[in-house]
């Protein structure tokens, strides 16, 4: 071999060597630049991602807030009827309160005979008081019906709070 195809050999690698160099350096350049933009993008997930779930936490902790609002009430509402259903049974069973009930037909004594028709015209109802014991057990009974009754007014207020949230459907 002569000094000429040595050089140009030689001048051909070098060539060869400078080019992969420079391919390589752009080639790095240009994967940094992907890398940098996908982790823009993978920052913006992120960050949308942490947005979204602090939105759903308000919203939960709303409803939450919500619901307890209801059962506070409920729970008041239940406190104060039962409260004021005890104090009345109590006047009933003590005869402060009376029960007036019509009566359709009774059997009198001869005294109590003379004032309940010098009290009534004829054929007129005539009226009486239902015994305090008597009226405190009726009036429990229709206590415990409002006491159902309220369950179910609350029971309605807390769906309704959740269809207007969107947790279950209308």
């Amino acid at each position: 071999m002569n000094g000429y195809s040595i050089t140009g050999i030689a001048a051909g690698v070098l060539g060869a060597a400078l080019g992969f160099g420079t391919a390589h350096v752009i080639d790095g350049r240009t994967l940094a630049r992907e890398q940098a933009a996908h982790a823009a993008v993978i920052a913006k997930i992120n960050a949308d991602s942490a947005k979204a779930f602090a939105d759903a936490l308000a919203n939960q902790q709303a409803a939450e807030g919500k619901v307890a609002a209801i059962e506070k009430s409920f729970s008041d509402e239940v406190s104060k009827h039962a409260q004021d259903s005890l104090d009345h049974r109590a006047r009933l069973a003590a005869g402060t309160d009376r029960v007036r009930v019509r009566i359709a037909s009774c059997a009198l004594s001869a005294a109590s005979e003379s004032a309940a028709t010098a009290d009534s015209a004829d054929g007129a109802a005539t009226y009486g008081y239902l015994d305090g014991q008597v009226a405190s057990s009726v009036f429990k009974v229709a206590a415990d019906d409002q006491v159902e009754i309220d369950k179910l007014t609350a029971l309605q207020a807390y769906v309704r709070g959740l269809q207007d949230h969107g947790y279950i459907a209308h």
